[in-house]
């Protein structure tokens, strides 16, 4: 029983929210610095976390490609690193491991530059 007397309701979310989506997807990621390959995780509409060898540097953007495992079609965002992590445990078996990533925030597309045109 509870001496309080206010009761204190849990945040609700706001209306067309949308949830983090806990699946891992297979990723290219394209920079300034090259390709690299990674997992995509944690997925939510401002941005998400892929697991990477070749972790970008901050402030990098790139460009994150979603491909179908078979084949077939692709989605390609822009975002930018926000942070990187760099992960180290031991297992059970006393091997070491470890895991790095990077924090992605999805930006708006950067326009092309346009060359010169002829005037008619």
């Amino acid at each position: 029983m509870s001496s309080r007397t206010d009761k204190h309701e849990p945040p609700r979310p706001k209306p067309g929210a949308v949830g983090r989506f806990d699946k891992a997807f297979p990723v290219f990621l394209e920079g300034d610095r090259g390709v690299a390959s990674g997992i995509g995780r944690n997925i939510t509409d401002t941005g998400m976390f892929v697991e990477t060898r070749e972790p970008f540097p901050l402030g990098t953007r790139v460009k994150v490609t979603f491909a179908a495992q078979h084949g077939g079609s692709e989605m390609t965002l822009e975002a930018e690193v926000r942070y990187q992590c760099f992960i180290n445990f031991a297992r059970p078996d006393s091997t070491r491991g470890g895991m790095r990533g990077i924090g992605l925030k999805f930006v708006a597309p950067q326009q092309q530059p346009r060359g010169r045109g002829t005037v008619h």
